[in-house]
């Protein structure tokens, strides 16, 4: 029998109305997470037309992403030392408090670092946020019942979200694209607070955090994309030089220093897994993909083909939408498959005939054909 202060008899103390408005909680925070992924790419156009900067379009897109990508691994090691709660609800604090920056911002430099401080908030609540599921049912089968209030709560918000950022940008302004994160932040910070309990999984002191390993990442990352975006911009070569070695040093650097890090936040044994390292690959290129499909294609049907913001969120909407289905119909065939990196390979050339097609569609390409296109991404994106 468990004892009383162990995370699993402490989970088994609370009430099914406990942990069912905790899991709505933790739901809200996830629809606001998802929405803020897929409303803002359809509002982008309007807002590089608005504050006239387009030079930093990607980085509205990549600060959010470079820091999230930092903070994800932070925060979990975090979260296991102290408890999640904390980092939850500051992690909703927050993603909600950049969210009213990016709203208010009145330049495009303004909201690229609002969004990497989003960035933050985002990668904290990814990381904590699900690793709470385990810490309210200790049971597989159990906490496998409740999980699906999750998926469902992502699903819906990676739907609705090309065609909501599409609705707000045309009818009330860009602005509240980052608005509407406002309600959802404060309804999940108050049902966190009130009903989420603070377990701590590891009884022995916490841990040292793997800093240095957080800084090459940032270093190696911020560099490769100052690289890629200054690079047709016909930049200094010597610059452009000193950053793509500053990018290789640093990468140099986190393989050496992981390697003798107690506690590294990328552990070189994961990564060198023979089967895990294809689909780091494969996974790091469909990023890439997904990335310039969710902000370009908005750019091109509002800037290139003259469609209002509404218009265009519902053409990028299939293929939220059958990502999420494409997601669940996957989890169950990847069980029953030998050689599961197949599976992602055929994603992969699924993805890219679509890219293919979407690079020949021009202002007289029927919509139904390109919903079509973006259908067929889907499956393969997840």
């Amino acid at each position: 029998m468990n004892a009383p202060s162990s995370p699993a008899g402490l989970a088994a103390g609370l009430d099914f109305r406990q942990r069912l408005m905790a899991m709505l909680g933790l739901c809200c925070v996830l629809i606001m997470v998802a929405l803020d992924q897929t409303v803002v790419g359809t509002a982008m156009p309007t807002v590089v037309a608005d504050l006239h900067g387009f030079a930093l379009y990607a980085w509205v897109g990549t600060s959010y992403l470079l820091t999230s990508v930092i903070t994800v691994p932070v925060f979990g090691k975090l979260g296991d030392d102290h408890g999640r709660k904390p980092f939850v609800l500051t992690a909703i604090v927050l993603f909600t408090a950049a969210s009213m920056l990016c709203g208010l911002a009145q330049d495009m430099l303004q909201l690229v670092l609002a969004r990497a401080l989003q960035g933050v908030g985002g990668g904290m609540l990814v990381a904590t946020t699900f690793a709470c599921v385990p810490d309210l049912f200790p049971h597989t089968r159990e906490r496998l019942r409740w999980q699906v209030m999750l998926s469902a709560s992502f699903g819906l918000a990676n739907a609705i979200g090309p065609s909501l950022g599409g609705f707000l940008t045309e009818y009330l302004g860009w602005r509240w694209v980052f608005f509407v994160n406002l309600p959802v932040g404060v309804v999940s910070l108050w049902l966190v607070w009130r009903f989420l309990p603070v377990i701590r999984h590891d009884e022995r002191p916490p841990s040292r955090l793997d800093w240095q390993g957080a800084v090459l990442i940032a270093l190696f990352l911020g560099s490769l994309q100052l690289t890629v975006e200054w690079l047709p911009q016909h930049k200094s070569p010597l610059l452009l030089a000193a950053l793509a070695g500053l990018g290789l040093a640093a990468l140099a650097a986190l393989l050496w220093w992981e390697k003798r890090s107690p506690n590294p936040l990328l552990p070189p044994s994961m990564l060198s897994h023979k089967g895990l390292a294809p689909l780091f690959g494969l996974s790091l290129l469909m990023g890439f993909g997904m990335f310039a499909v969710m902000y370009y294609a908005p750019l091109m049907f509002q800037a290139g083909f003259g469609l209002s913001p509404n218009q265009a969120g519902l053409l990028v909407t299939p293929l939220v939408v059958f990502i999420t289905i494409g997601s669940m119909l996957n989890g169950r065939i990847v069980q029953r498959m030998k050689h599961p990196t197949r599976l992602l390979g055929l994603g992969l050339l699924m993805f890219a005939a679509t890219a293919a097609l979407l690079a020949r569609t021009s202002p007289s390409t029927p919509h139904a054909l390109i919903f079509a296109n973006m259908m067929r991404s889907g499956p393969a994106d997840a």
